[in-house]
C-alpha cells in the first residue's frame, strides 16, 4: 500500500474539504457584515448563532448551565484568552493531548496516559503516573485529540477547560460535562475544512476576563459569525460524519486501522506506524486518512 510511508510521516491532522461548504462561502458576501460598530446589528448576529448553536449540539452537550458565549477565532484563540487571563497552575488529561496549550505557557502537568483510563475512586489514582489535582484547571479534550474517541469524562473536583473541537465530525454521542466545568470551546475548523476561516465558540459560567470586553464593544469577527450561521442552516452536526463514515470504515478495513469517532482519524498498534503514538506507555497511534478519501464530499 503506497500510501503508508504519508500516513507514518504525518503528525498533523489535515481535514477533508466539502463543495457543498465551498459553493455556500461563494454565497457569504462581505459587504452583509458592513456593520457600524455599536448599532447592535453584530449582537443581533451573535446572539442568532448562539441560541442556533446550542440547539445544534444539544443532543451532544448541554450547555443550559453556561449563560456566556463569544465569538473567537479558532480554538487557538480561546486558548490564547483562557492561559492569558489564568495564571493558576494547569493540568492535561493525557500525553496526547492538543499540544498547543504547552507551545506558549510552560507545560501543563499530565495526570494519565490515555483518555479513558480515570482515577480509581478509592486511591484517586489515574493510570502509572499521577493524580488529578483538584485545585489545577485541566485541560481535557472530548472527542480526544489523542485518538478521536469520545470517552467517560470524570474528574472528580478538578476545574476543567473542555475542548469540543472535534464535535462536528462525529456522530451524535453525549458529552457529560464536569460539575466544575469553567469554559467550553468549539470550533468549526475539523468537519467543515474552515481551517483558514477561524471560527470558534466559547462558553463560560461567569463572564470572561478579555473576552467579555471585547463583547460589550461588539469588537469580533462579524463575518465569521455569518459563517458560522450558514454552516448551522445547511448542515446537522453529524452530517459530515453520516457523509465519510461508510468511506472511512473501508479505508480503515484496507490498513487494518481502527475507526476513530471522528470520521478522518483512526488508531493503530501497528509497530509501523511507531513515530504516531502520542501516548506515553499506549501503544495506540493516531493516523490521520484525510489523504485517503475522495475530495471534495
Amino acid at each position: 500500500m503506497e500510501n503508508r510511508k504519508e500516513l507514518r510521516n504525518n503528525p498533523w491532522v489535515d481535514v477533508p474539504m466539502s463543495v457543498d461548504v465551498w459553493h455556500l462561502l461563494k454565497e457569504q458576501r462581505v459587504s452583509d457584515t458592513y456593520y457600524k460598530r455599536g448599532n447592535g446589528d453584530a449582537t443581533q448576529d451573535l446572539d442568532w448563532v448562539e441560541a442556533t448553536h446550542r440547539n445544534w449540539v444539544h443532543e451532544i452537550i448541554d450547555l443550559s448551565e453556561f449563560p456566556h458565549c463569544y465569538f473567537v477565532n479558532g480554538t487557538t484563540d480561546a486558548i490564547h484568552h483562557w492561559q492569558m487571563t489564568d495564571k493558576r497552575p494547569w493540568q492535561k488529561l493525557c500525553y496526547g493531548e492538543y499540544e498547543y496549550p504547552d507551545m506558549i505557557r510552560e507545560n501543563g502537568s499530565v495526570t494519565c496516559d490515555v483518555p479513558d483510563q480515570y482515577m480509581d475512586e478509592t486511591t484517586h489514582r489515574a493510570g502509572k503516573n499521577g493524580i488529578i489535582d483538584p485545585n489545577k484547571p485541566l485541560y481535557v479534550s472530548v472527542p480526544s485529540s489523542a485518538n478521536g474517541n469520545f470517552f467517560d469524562l470524570r474528574v472528580g473536583d478538578a476545574p476543567v477547560i473542555l475542548d469540543c473541537t472535534y464535535v462536528g465530525s462525529t456522530d451524535i454521542k453525549k458529552i457529560n460535562v464536569p460539575r466544575n466545568t469553567e469554559q467550553v470551546f468549539f470550533s468549526f475548523s475539523k468537519g467543515f475544512g474552515l481551517v483558514g476561516q477561524r471560527l470558534g465558540l466559547v462558553y463560560t459560567k461567569k463572564p470572561h476576563a478579555t473576552l467579555q470586553t471585547l463583547k460589550d464593544f461588539e469588537n469580533w469577527n462579524y463575518g465569521g459569525v455569518k459563517t458560522i450561521d450558514l454552516i448551522m442552516a445547511n448542515f446537522a452536526v453529524d452530517e459530515m460524519w453520516n457523509r465519510h463514515v461508510e468511506e472511512q470504515h473501508m479505508i480503515c478495513h484496507k490498513y487494518g486501522f481502527e475507526p476513530s469517532d471522528c470520521f478522518f482519524l483512526a488508531t493503530t498498534k501497528d509497530p509501523y506506524y511507531t513515530r504516531r503514538r502520542r501516548m506515553k506507555w499506549n501503544d495506540d497511534a493516531r493516523i490521520c486518512i484525510t489523504s485517503l478519501f475522495d475530495k471534495y464530499k
